[in-house]
Order: structure tokens, then sequence, then C-alpha cells
């Protein structure tokens, strides 16, 4: 059977829901993002409860605080801070989540320049990592696109966005993936404001949460490439690193910056190629290979990135779909025949198109 690794559902909290969070265990929630603070003034007086409830259920505490700096960053920072504080004071384990709730309302503004609102967000997201914290971003799909500049947000924190699209109103018992947003770098889809008829929101993951994909070391970065990419570097030479016109490193044609990343076709003599006449130096760049792309038996991870995609049991394009699958599942993969990847039985589909999603490095 085909293995998604994702589509864990969870809550999020404030004082306006119960100070137990024990009842959502029966929803099949996994998760619960608690309000920690609004501004720099209001904590939440049910948050000690809420997170103490949800590890004694079983669920993973999370926090988030309601953002008042609009595009401010030194209040963004000031605001980060207040929360960070309020979370250690209230036990939230280090390495926990915490999002930046930036939506209109109670005096934050999202319609002003997108510049200085990207800046002030990225502000609060570095206050909450270098405190330890997981960071992430929290609003609505439409302020997303049209006040922010997600793309940003995604080269330093990627993966880091949770979304709030719903489709209707009124009780909600699953997410119809027919009106999941389209965007790059959600983690998390809130989906309804009123899961199981509970006045709570439901929200649900498609990456796997338990991960540190927003970091910046080998352990915790998994970039995608296509399935049969050779794979890709990131500069992890603070000083950045120098591009040369081939592989004996002899003559520089460039300059890139730290952090900087860049899909490679070939590696010799411990350097790779980023391009025509563009080699870096393997000691200046964190390198990730794809398997799949030197050993077609390998083992790798691949996500869906289309809207939809089916299994199918022919590794080519007139084989009949078996089971529909949505943008963000990810599932274990067993060996590739060209661009199909092997990933189930007959029942559920042996194969999925490659060209349908990435393999995650």
């Amino acid at each position: 059977m085909a293995e998604s690794t994702t589509q864990m559902y969870g809550v999020d909290v404030s004082s306006n829901n119960s100070a137990s969070t024990n009842n959502y265990v029966n929803f099949g929630s996994k998760f619960v993002f608690v309000k920690l603070t609004e501004g720099t003034s209001y904590k939440n007086p049910s948050a000690a409860t809420q997170i103490a409830t949800a590890k004694a259920s079983g669920q993973v505490p999370y926090g988030y605080f309601w953002a008042i700096f609009s595009g401010d960053s030194f209040l963004a920072k000031l605001n980060a801070e207040y929360a960070v504080s309020t979370a250690k004071q209230l036990g939230l384990p280090a390495g926990s989540f915490i999002a930046t709730d930036w939506e209109k309302g109670d005096g934050n503004i999202t319609t002003g320049n997108t510049v200085a609102n990207t800046q002030a967000i990225l502000t609060s997201m570095r206050v909450v990592k270098d405190a330890g914290y997981r960071p992430m971003l929290y609003s609505g799909a439409y302020v997303l696109r049209t006040n922010v500049n997600t793309s940003l947000i995604l080269k330093e924190f990627p993966n880091s966005l949770w979304v709030a699209s719903y489709p209707r109103s009124g009780a909600v018992n699953e997410p119809d993936f027919n009106y999941f947003p389209s965007m790059d770098g959600i983690a998390i889809w809130q989906f309804t404001d009123n899961w199981q008829g509970a006045r709570v929101d439901g929200n649900i993951a498609v990456i796997d949460l338990a991960s540190n994909d927003n970091g910046d070391d080998e352990m915790n970065w998994h970039p995608g490439v296509q399935y049969d990419q050779l794979g890709i570097v990131k500069i992890n030479n603070s000083n950045g690193a120098d591009l040369y016109e081939d592989s004996t490193l002899t003559k520089k044609v460039g300059h890139r910056d730290y952090g900087t990343s860049f899909k490679i076709s070939r590696a010799k003599n411990g350097a790779v190629c980023a391009g025509t006449n563009q080699w870096f130096s393997q000691a200046d760049v964190l390198t990730k290979i794809n398997p799949l792309s030197v050993n077609s038996s390998a083992p790798a991870i691949f996500r869906l990135t289309s809207n939809e995609a089916w299994t199918q049991n022919e590794p080519n394009a007139a084989a009949k779909g078996i089971k529909k699958h949505y943008k963000g599942e990810t599932f274990k993969v067993f060996g590739r025949t060209g661009q199909y990847l092997k990933v189930g039985s007959e029942q559920d589909g042996k194969y999925f198109d490659g060209t349908k999603g990435q393999i995650i490095l």
C-alpha cells in the first residue's frame, strides 16, 4: 500500500475555546496551536491549561501570537519577544512551533507597504528562531497573496506557511482538497472554523511537522527536486562561494551569496556544476544528491506538487488511474521505471508519474 507520511489533523485555540483540549482527540486531532499573546500586553488566560491538557491527551502543543505590528519591524520584535517569553514561562518545549498570526484586526493593518510588511514578519520569525523555537506564519490566503512577499519568507524559512482558506461556512468534518490554497511553502491548511460542529478551527498538516524543515544545516534542509535531477546545493560558507569556469577550480567567473541554492547536473573532482561554465567547490556548499538520479532502484521520498494525481499500475501515459491523491501528500518510493515512481501495491496503484511532484532530499 502507498504510505502517506503527512495529513495529520489538529486544532488551534484561544480563550474563546474551552480551557481543556482533551475532547479534540475524539476528532482525530494530533496537535494543538495555543494562543500565547496578543501585541505586547495581553496573555491568553487559558494557555497554561490548554497546553497541559494537550500534552496529557497525547496532542503536541504549539503556540501562536496575534501580531499587532502591521509593517513596523521594531514593534514586530517586541511582539515576538513577548510571545517567546510567555512560551517559556508556560513551559512550551524548545523546538515547538510558534506562529506569527498576522491578519487584519485589533489594530494590525495588513494593507500597508508589502516590503515593510514582509520585513516586519521576518523580524518576528527571526526572534522566534533565535529563542529556540520553530517559526511559522499564519494568515489568510488572500492576505498572503496580496500583502506579503511569501517568496522572501520561504527563502529564509522554507515550508513555514499556515494558511486559512475556507470553501464554505457551517460545520465541516474533513477538508475538501478541491479548495486547497495552491501556494508554495504550505505546512498547514486551516480548512474550517467549525470542525465537527465544535466551533473550533480545524487544520491539516501537509508536511511532516515532526521533521525540522525550516532550519539551516544538513539534518533539516530538505529541498525538492525533479525525479531525474542529480541534486541541489546550498551555499553554507558565510562568506559566500566563488564560481569557477570548470572543475579544476582555477579561473573565477563570479560569486554567489551565502544561503542561495542551485540545481546541479554534474559532480567531479570535489566540484559541482550548476550551469554552463559554473562550478562550485564542494567545500563551500551543502550538497544533496537525489538517489533516484544515480540508482533507479533506490528508495526515496516523493511529495505531490500537482493539485491532484492518480496512482496507476503500468509505467506509461496510457495507464488507467487507480486512486486519486492530492497536493502535499508524501509517499515512500521504492525505485523508478523512467519517469514513473514505484510507490505501492496493485490494489492502491503501483506507480506515480514523477512529473506530478518532487523527490524530497
